[in-house]
């Protein structure tokens, strides 16, 4: 009987012990081994990648060994500077000043070692009178004394000379006639000397002969880059255009763009666009003049034209700026 009552209690408490099974996680999935021949014992296989190993890689047993220092990563370490040492990109405003004023300061500087230049002018405008001049010239400039020289070789007034050195011959212009200047006298004859300020000569000329030289356009580009560092001007009424390729020369010139507003300039009262071609490559004998100009007014009409070619920096004397010189060529 008491043999009896212990085989039943033990049969009891085996099958409670079976019944029992721990909590399940919601989201555990069962542990599958891959079938042979790739499977290996559970001991094998560890349960994460090891250390330098993709998530997304197979496993393996072995861990990868350390990189040498010969052996860059493929991926550049990334830059742990602090922020206030990491120096930003200029904004484009700025940049088009630093370009700006770059460019003036080679051009003053430029200008201030040359004194006398000369060279081939190409020149068409619009004068106050409504009529296109276009006309090419031998030109000759002396920064001191100021002194001016033209002879016209083609185009309008061909034949036509220019001589203006105020400095030694008084404030005024000498002039030799070309084709066409006048009706009543013919190509070759001398009018009497006259002033810059005359209504004949005003009338015929978009600028002052006063105003003749390089250093004129670089102070007129100077004062509105000064203009635009200040904010008198808008952001974009002045922009760095960089390399403009021209082909009257082996090399790109540097541009700049200046958008004129009604009132901005008395040679152009309506406002348009002037544009500046630089020569800026190191070691040219012009470098650091404008040697292109053109300007447009509002509706795309051309209004100027200057370009100066086969420019040549020369020591010119007095006899250069003589009244004698004048029409012997």
């Amino acid at each position: 009987m008491f043999r009896t009552a212990a085989l039943v209690a033990l049969a009891l408490s085996f099958v409670g012990c079976s019944q029992f099974q721990p909590a399940r996680r919601p989201f555990a999935k069962p542990k599958k081994d891959p079938p042979p021949p790739y499977g290996s014992p559970v001991s094998a296989v560890p349960n994460a990648p090891v250390a330098n190993q993709s998530q997304l890689g197979i496993a393996t047993a072995d861990p990868a060994p350390p990189r040498s220092g010969d052996d860059p990563p493929l991926i550049p370490a990334k830059d742990v500077r602090p922020v206030s040492s990491i120096v930003p990109a200029a904004p484009p405003a700025n940049r088009n000043l630093a370009d700006l004023n770059e460019l003036v300061s080679t051009a003053r500087a430029s200008w201030k070692g040359i004194n006398g230049y000369e060279g081939s002018l190409t020149r068409r405008e619009l004068n106050p009178k409504g009529v296109v001049n276009s006309e090419v010239l031998v030109y000759q400039f002396r920064r001191e004394p100021m002194s001016v020289y033209s002879r016209t070789t083609a185009g309008n007034g061909k034949g036509r000379e220019v001589l203006y050195a105020p400095a030694k011959h008084g404030d005024k212009m000498h002039i030799v006639l070309g084709d066409g200047d006048s009706k009543l006298a013919k190509a070759g004859f001398k009018p009497d000397p006259i002033s810059p300020d005359d209504s004949q000569v005003r009338a015929k000329a978009r600028y002052s002969i006063r105003d003749a030289g390089f250093g004129k356009w670089i102070e007129r580009l100077g004062t509105a880059v000064a203009q635009l560092e200040r904010g008198a001007l808008a952001p974009g009424a002045l922009t760095f255009d960089g390399p403009v390729s021209r082909p009257e020369f082996a090399h790109p010139l540097t541009g700049v763009t200046h958008r004129l507003k009604p009132g901005d300039d008395p040679a152009m009262p309506d406002g348009g666009t002037r544009v500046y071609l630089f020569d800026t490559a190191p070691g040219s004998p012009s470098c650091g003049m404008p040697l292109v100009i053109t300007a447009t007014d509002p509706t795309g009409r051309e209004v100027e034209f200057y370009l100066f070619e086969k420019f040549r920096a020369s020591a010119l004397t007095d006899a250069d700026f003589s009244p004698a010189r004048l029409g012997k060529k």
